[in-house]
């Protein structure tokens, strides 16, 4: 850190220069220059540390930060998803129930043309049973006129 200061034989040079006078390396004013030189470079040293300790703070919040951001996007991933399958179950639902309605209607609809056909078929039914009486009446009517 002797390089940031100025050096003592520099520093006598420019008092030197600019106030005419020779100071000895013994002198109190160049020993209040090595305590102030020692003063500010403690000042820096304390000052890097506490700019150590603020960029250690930051990075702590940052990180923190950081994972409550992926927190919440983590838990509005799953609100979303879990609403996306309610909606889809709720779907999938109305559409069956829309399509056991409609299977409903069809059948409903096939069993009404079959009772109408097996009504027809029972009234042919009744018609030939009637047909095959008169038949047998007649058949008997006749044999009996045979007989007689």
């Amino acid at each position: 850190m002797e390089h940031r200061f100025t050096s003592i034989e520099a520093l006598l040079e420019e008092i030197a220069a600019e106030n005419h006078l020779d100071l000895a390396r013994d002198d109190p004013i160049l020993v209040l220059h090595t305590i102030h030189r020692r003063v500010l470079q403690d000042g820096l040293e304390a000052q890097q540390a506490q700019l150590d300790q603020y960029q250690q703070v930051l990075e702590s919040l940052s990180l923190r930060w950081s994972e409550d951001a992926r927190d919440k996007a983590e838990r509005s991933l799953n609100a979303a998803l879990a609403a996306a399958r309610d909606l889809l179950a709720q779907a999938a639902h109305e559409h069956a129930a829309a399509g056991a309605v409609a299977l409903r209607a069809q059948l409903d609809a096939a069993l009404a043309r079959l009772d109408a056909s097996l009504a027809q078929a029972q009234r042919h039914a009744w018609l030939h049973l009637l047909a095959a009486g008169i038949t047998l009446c007649a058949a008997a009517v006749a044999a009996w006129g045979l007989r007689a």
